[in-house]
């Protein structure tokens, strides 16, 4: 499991995100939106979707993988179980070992961001709408 952890807010759902590189951070926001998605139900890595990184900087490269790794669970019911170098490996959706979860409506921009800290490592908030 990679470090996330989910932090007080208004409206929505704020975490927190820390990893060494760009590529932790994409671990991270899944398996934090994995979790809001099934729960703790397993997800085994059987199939593959390809995931194209695009943006300027790491905080849209992050919202904009985050929005496309929702996206598939949205329209085709995939559900993430990690990421890959090309894009994430998971399973769809199966009512029979997946809790459902409140619907997740999208990873918004309002308080995005990805900065590096004095530790060194990349330190990340992604607000989700659900």
């Amino acid at each position: 499991m990679t470090p996330f952890r989910f932090v007080p807010h208004t409206a929505d759902v704020a975490v927190e995100l820390v990893a060494q590189d760009e590529a932790g951070l994409r671990r991270a926001g899944l398996d934090a939106l994995r979790e809001l998605l099934v729960g703790a139900s397993p997800v085994a890595p059987r199939q593959h979707r390809p995931v194209a990184l695009r943006g300027a900087d790491p905080t849209e490269r992050l919202i904009h993988f985050l929005q496309d790794v929702l996206y598939l669970y949205d329209t085709e019911r995939f559900v993430p179980a990690r990421v890959t170098a090309d894009g994430i490996e998971g399973e769809p959706f199966d009512p029979a070992r997946h809790e459902a979860r409140p619907e997740v409506k999208a990873v918004t921009w309002h308080g995005g961001q990805v900065r590096q800290e004095a530790d060194g490592k990349l330190h990340a908030t992604v607000i989700f709408d659900v």
